[in-house]
């Protein structure tokens, strides 16, 4: 076949039930067979611009192209399970590329010899083996990814609505400060200033530091963020949703009432989500890092703190909660005084099991899976990693509309 075979054969793809209508898919679908027969294989950046026509996109703070690559293959398995079974050749995006690979199958059921101009490569099967290997492996992709928070109540207001969410990573704030002794310039991380304004008050606390010291434009990355991202893109990923990554350094509080917004990380990392607290009934107390909480049945105020080494077997403690934003959005957080609780409140809302007992802990206490709830956790680990939560509180979020009067 030559290449404007194959462009027939992108339109026939297009043209069948299988595939659906969808002009952005048939734009995307047409492009990269022109990339791959002119033997280039664009970015995900120059996909963005060409197809969905954003500029200056950025892969790490947003899915998008991922996930329309993602529906594009399954939508080419399904052709070819269907009314593409009898095609003399198979179009293929392999996982992680942009390149189409193309592998011919000739009239007596097995591959051509020699490579494709596209160099895909020969496996020489019968046809009728190949076609039950293809469906075997479509129904296997169908089941593994059909995740059962596609219908999960507590998922709904993220995977349902039309409104963007956007996944806040708490990072750690660092400065930069001139040695005037060894004449270099370091990075400096120092658990006391979580924030621009921590750093601006300690500026005017010592001003003999404070034109030796300078803000930096960057965090610190947690550890444990790879896996939060992990979670939380297999879930979306299923519902064929996108969502934008960015970090709470780089977030721009005018961005509060145009998301739904999923936070995860320390408590202390968290910027102008920690007014949460304010009105929670959870306290968090910034100057000695813990959660306090008074104790309904009897007054007593509790104090939770870690202990233990979070290099070696540890306590932490950490919330997770849902409420209102300012713009009939919705917020989620999960955090931990340390990245070990961090992780536990998320994985109790994104593992299935440990979400299940979270609901049954609320209909048990609360009588009900409240809208707008919070919870407190214990959480038990070694080496960072979380072992055994074990759920403290629950509340219902009885006046969701005072959390933003938090200092007013």
């Amino acid at each position: 076949m030559e290449g404007h075979d194959y462009l027939v054969l992108v339109e026939k793809i297009i043209e069948s039930r299988s595939f659906g209508r969808s002009d952005t898919y048939a734009n995307l679908l047409r492009y990269l067979m022109t990339c791959s027969l002119e033997d280039r294989v664009p970015k995900e950046a120059t996909i963005a611009a060409e197809i969905f026509g954003k500029t200056g996109f950025d892969p790490s703070q947003s899915t998008l192209v991922r996930v329309y690559l993602y529906n594009l293959r399954k939508k080419l398995k399904s052709y070819y399970s269907k009314e593409g079974a009898g095609d003399p050749v198979v179009l293929h995006i392999p996982k992680g590329s942009y390149r189409i690979e193309i592998t011919p199958i000739n009239l007596e059921g097995s591959v051509s010899e020699g490579s494709s101009t596209l160099k895909s490569k020969a496996i020489f099967l019968p046809l009728g083996i190949i076609i039950l290997v293809a469906l075997g492996y479509l129904v296997f992709l169908d089941q593994k990814n059909t995740h059962p928070f596609r219908n999960e109540p507590m998922w709904q207001d993220l995977l349902i609505r039309e409104k963007s969410t956007m996944l806040l990573i708490g990072d750690l704030f660092i400065y930069s400060a001139y040695d005037s002794i060894s004449g270099t310039t370091q990075s400096i991380r120092d658990s006391r200033i979580n924030s621009l304004q921590d750093f601006e008050n300690y500026r005017s606390q010592y001003p003999e530091n404070a034109s030796q010291s300078t803000a930096l434009s960057y965090g610190l990355l947690i550890q444990a963020s790879v896996s939060w991202v992990k979670r939380l893109t297999e879930i979306f990923l299923s519902a064929n949703k996108d969502y934008n990554i960015r970090m709470m350094s780089r977030f721009n509080p005018k961005e509060l009432q145009d998301h739904d917004f999923i936070v995860v990380g320390m408590i202390k990392t968290f910027g102008l989500f920690r007014s949460y607290f304010t009105n929670s009934a959870f306290k968090y107390d910034v100057a000695t890092d813990a959660l306090i909480v008074q104790n309904a049945s009897g007054g007593e105020t509790v104090i939770y703190r870690p202990s233990g080494n979070p290099d070696a077997y540890h306590t932490d403690y950490a919330v997770m909660a849902k409420f209102p934003g300012p713009n009939n959005n919705t917020v989620y957080l999960f955090g931990g005084i340390w990245d070990t609780g961090a992780t536990q409140s998320l994985k109790c809302f994104t593992d299935a099991r440990l979400l299940e007992t979270v609901k049954a802990e609320m209909v048990k206490t609360l009588g009900e899976v409240p809208e707008y709830y919070e919870v407190l956790l214990e959480v038990n680990g070694v080496d960072r990693m979380e072992l055994t939560p074990k759920i403290l509180q629950v509340h219902a979020i009885s006046n969701p509309s005072a959390i933003w009067t938090a200092g007013k």
